[in-house]
Formats: structure tokens, sequence, C-alpha cells
């Protein structure tokens, strides 16, 4: 799936992961790489940050101006099936992990100019 179908299949199908509201009426979507491990494999830091096995959430416009921070992660299978998974039932990423995790997004940022939300 390209970036386009992905952006849009998110926007179609998929809540804001902090107040539940429908991402569609946002004109952005903010996308929140979460510190926590996933237990799936579609739809993780890899589809943004070049790397799997954490998970993310979206949060609509609202919530992200307001700095509300997401209660779920979002799982959306290639299918386009979406489940949501509370943040607090996910393992948190090892502070060694998540060193080398910011390394890596502030790697990408520099070298090929990404601009990752969150």
């Amino acid at each position: 799936m390209n970036t386009e179908e992905w952006v849009e299949r998110i926007s179609e199908g998929v809540k804001c992961c902090a107040c539940g509201k429908p991402l569609k009426n946002s004109k952005n979507l903010h996308i929140v790489l979460l510190e926590r491990k996933a237990k799936w494999e579609d739809n993780t830091w890899g589809t943004i940050a070049g790397t799997s096995g954490y998970a993310l959430a979206v949060v609509c416009d609202e919530c992200a101006k307001k700095g509300i921070e997401p209660r779920y992660a979002v799982e959306m299978s290639k299918k386009g099936e979406v489940r949501y998974h509370p943040v607090s039932e996910l393992e948190p990423i090892p502070e060694k992990e998540k060193l080398l995790l910011e390394t890596l997004v502030a790697l990408r940022r520099c070298v090929l100019g990404e601009d990752f939300a969150g």
C-alpha cells in the first residue's frame, strides 16, 4: 500500500485514539509514535520511521491542539481491518531501545528531511 492509500484508509476508517471521534473531519493526521511495543505486525512505526514492532496512534486536530494523550494504539491490517489496543496494556519500550529509536528518528529527519508529527 502506498502512502496516499494509507492516509486515505486512516482518514476514512480510523477514529481518534484520544477522543474516539472520526478522523475524516480533521484536516491533518497526527501520527503519534508511542513508546510501547506492538503485539501486531501491520501499522507500526515501520510505516513512519522505518522500523517495526512499536505501536502508533492517530489523533484528530482538536486533540493534537490540546495535547491530549492517546488512550489507544491503532492496528490496521492490509485488508483495512481496524483494531484498537489500550496503551496502558502495551509493554513499554526499554530505555536503551527508546534511545536508539530516538536516534533513528532524528537521523531520518536530518538526512531525509522528513518530519514526524507526534
